[in-house]
């Protein structure tokens, strides 16, 4: 019975800790092709971000991709690696440095111009194959994180992207979690059942 105690205080300590750790939902920053586009960050969205580790992905929300053309050309059959069209990418910037996320990170982040990583003919399709990037970004202390699109010229842009920005928990929290699900099971474990058997 002390043992069941024990094991039932250290679940609620561990459920607990994590609960009241600083782990928040993910933040949605919607990045529209128009209000939020420029060469340097100064129309982005910021956020003051506590420090810790985050991570960055593309989610469908008020935008799902975004276009600096007119119309998608040169496509392929696939509607794919076209020479203009649909992208998901975007730049953020922490302490001055940029850093470049999405189609065309690999080619100065002015679209997706890398062998096999062209535009896409669909807002739709590019989507659809957004979801193979994550990155993830540490600040050592508080800071600003200002998202923004890259272009200059946005007469006919189009659409927008939409990123989701979560917190990581720091590994104290998972050790917390683990040691209460383990004394859970724990103590699933020891208790048994002990039946009677009465005989008339």
């Amino acid at each position: 019975m002390k043992f069941a105690s024990t094991a039932l205080s250290a679940a609620a300590l561990a459920i607990a800790a994590v609960a009241a750790s600083p782990v928040q939902a993910a933040t949605i920053v919607n990045l529209n092709g128009v209000t939020n586009a420029s060469l340097n960050g100064s129309n982005g969205v910021t956020l003051n971000l506590a420090a810790g580790t985050y991570s960055l992905s593309f989610v469908k929300d008020a935008y799902t991709a975004f276009t600096r053309f007119s119309a998608p050309t040169g496509c392929d059959g696939a509607g794919m690696n076209c020479s203009q069209g649909w992208e998901n990418s975007a730049r953020y910037i922490i302490g001055g440095t940029t850093y470049l996320f999405g189609d065309g990170a690999a080619s100065g982040g002015i679209g997706p111009l890398g062998v096999g990583d062209g535009y896409y003919s669909s807002e739709a399709l590019s989507f659809a194959n957004s979801g193979g990037y994550l990155d993830s970004f540490t600040l050592n202390s508080a800071g600003a994180v200002t998202f923004y699109l890259y272009d200059d010229f946005l007469g006919d842009n189009s659409g927008g992207v939409s990123l989701s920005v979560a917190a990581v928990p720091e590994p104290a929290t998972w050790l917390m979690m683990f040691v209460g699900i383990g004394a859970i099971g724990g103590f699933m474990r020891r208790k048994r059942v002990t039946a009677t058997v009465r005989y008339a």
